[in-house]
């Protein structure tokens, strides 16, 4: 799996407690251009990077926004909740498909339960995951 920078609104974030929106947002250029429709099989991916400690769980949730700081955010779509015991290091937290949009920036968000001592995530908006898929890649070229 390969993940551009620009699709990447997480890189190392630290998660502690609450709910935190990621440091960035993906701008879309326009509430109208919809990458779920793109014909393409986009997945939202968010993983563990370091292994979060002291806390309770964790879930990681694909939102929408209409301002890039992901005010007011509408979820489109939730991973399950990990235990604290469950969040080490490279495990996959979000792994869906790119559902259908209507706002113009994109991000994620984190739901902590207890306070984290320690640990970060990177999400972002990539080509291809190994998981399997209801789509069968072409080779057009």
């Amino acid at each position: 799996m390969l993940m551009d920078a620009q699709n990447r609104p997480s890189l190392n974030q630290a998660v502690t407690t609450g709910t935190q929106v990621s440091t960035d947002s993906i701008d879309l250029l326009s509430a109208s251009d919809n990458p779920g429709r793109s014909g393409q099989p986009l997945r939202a991916v968010a993983m563990v990077v370091t292994a979060l400690t002291g806390g309770t769980s964790i879930q990681a949730q694909l939102i929408q926004s209409d301002t890039a700081a992901l005010g007011t955010p509408d979820v489109l779509a939730s991973g399950p909740v990990i235990t604290e015991a469950q969040a080490l290091a490279g495990k996959v937290i979000l792994d869906v498909p790119l559902p259908d949009t209507t706002k113009r920036y994109l991000g994620f968000q984190y739901v902590s339960v207890g306070t984290h001592g320690a640990g970060a995530v990177t999400a972002g908006i990539v080509g291809g995951t190994d998981r399997p898929s209801s789509l069968i890649p072409m080779n057009l070229g």
